[in-house]
């Protein structure tokens, strides 16, 4: 006698949605009840969650990805970002800047993001076509609670977010000067300065007269500015 065995089918919730409307329904259905508990707003117009302390604000976005297609094709990844309007604008101001650089303080997908469980999680992204939904959004909201919420718990204060920060402190050098200037820690943004510079030095004698270079584009005038700044401080200790 022959048993056939049949798979159960995975449970597609919402499937008569557009892929990003279904995305969506879910994040709110499964992940917002908790969120919102937390401290979380939704914000329609930018596809997110989004919550703020005294001086960061924590955003939770995702994203669909380009070649979804009804029940076919739905797939999409998250992202994690600490930002400070408020630190931009006070950047924009002690450096005398000409515009806001706008850049996030920290920030990454879900497949970077320590400790998150990468159940259902496939090269990079969830599949609602592929695997239950309800277990796949079940999953994603638990690792909010954890996860996510040590990645936010970094940035409650200046202190914790340095220390955050200095985990990879090229990466993150003018951050970390500029919030202990913030706080008047000169001497602990010049401790760091010293300790860190070598990099963009080596940098210049490589690419600092090439205008087109990253280090150029990017690094080379927050470099000098934060430079000058503690140059003047300790003409004035003298």
């Amino acid at each position: 006698m022959c048993i056939k065995i049949f798979k159960r089918k995975p449970l597609h919730l919402y499937s008569e949605l557009k892929p990003i409307e279904r995305i969506t329904k879910l994040f709110l259905e499964f992940t917002f009840h908790s969120l919102k508990k937390n401290g979380f707003k939704y914000l329609k117009s930018q596809q997110e969650f989004k919550k703020r302390n005294d001086f960061f604000q924590f955003v939770i976005h995702w994203y669909g990805r380009k070649y979804n297609e009804g029940n076919l094709s739905v797939e999409f990844d998250i992202a994690l970002h600490v930002i400070s309007p408020k630190y931009r604008k006070w950047e924009t101001k002690f450096y005398n800047l000409d515009k806001n650089w706008e850049k996030a303080i920290d920030g990454t997908r879900a497949d970077y993001i320590d400790h998150w469980n990468k159940e259902f999680y496939y090269l990079g992204w969830y599949d609602l076509v592929k695997d239950d939904n309800e277990k796949v959004m079940t999953r994603i909201n638990k690792n909010f609670e954890t996860s996510g919420k040590e990645f936010f718990q970094h940035y409650e204060t200046l202190d914790s977010a340095i220390n955050k920060l200095k985990e990879n402190p090229i990466r993150h050098f003018e951050s970390i000067i500029d919030f202990y200037i913030i706080q008047d820690e000169w001497g602990k943004a010049n401790e760091f300065f010293e300790e860190n510079k070598e990099w963009f030095e080596e940098q210049e004698k490589l690419e600092g007269n090439n205008p087109e270079s990253q280090f150029c584009l990017n690094r080379k005038e927050p470099f000098e500015l934060r430079k000058e700044k503690i140059k003047n401080w300790l003409q004035q200790c003298v």
